[in-house]
């Protein structure tokens, strides 16, 4: 029947959108908690998120060192977290996208978070290297039902003409 199909359809379609906006909101975390710890950092706190970007991190305490050696200079920890602010609204940039269905938006994601975990790789924190497989792949699947999404609303497409 033309009806139950449309309606299974549309059903399928819906929990596509969501499952790829679900997806697509963990840009948004990734932004949020590594901006959190870019505030920390620059506060001298000593606690972080284990979820936030290792690029972040690597930014401030190389800003933190520099301080150091400078003798306290506040002008560095400012450029660092104008970077990290910078870093964090890629990601949000990138979380705009991929919320509106741009598979490039999580396919660009996907690279740069690998990127950013080869820094965990590097210095041997398994901790945060074990989170950012996690958050690949909750991005992952908020890739696969863009996906699905795209070809279930060309299907839909093709079944009201």
């Amino acid at each position: 029947n033309f009806s139950d199909d449309r309606s299974w359809l549309a059903v399928e379609v819906e929990t596509a959108r969501r499952h790829m906006q679900s997806g697509a909101r963990w840009f948004y975390w990734i932004a949020g908690l590594s901006l959190i710890n870019a505030i920390a950092a620059a506060t001298n706190s000593t606690w972080s998120f284990l979820a936030g970007l290792g690029i972040t991190q690597f930014i401030s305490g190389l800003a933190a060192a520099l301080s150091n050696d400078l003798g306290d200079s506040g002008a560095v920890m400012i450029v660092a977290f104008i970077f990290n602010v910078l870093v964090a609204g890629f990601f949000v940039f990138l979380g705009v996208f991929a919320h509106k269905g741009h598979s490039w938006a999580f396919i660009v994601g996907f690279v740069v978070y690998a990127l950013d975990a080869l820094i965990f790789l590097a210095v041997q924190l398994w901790l945060p290297l074990a989170f950012h497989a996690f958050v690949f792949y909750c991005l992952y699947k908020g890739f696969a039902a863009n996906q699905k999404l795209h070809r279930l609303e060309s299907e839909m497409a093709t079944t009201s003409t």
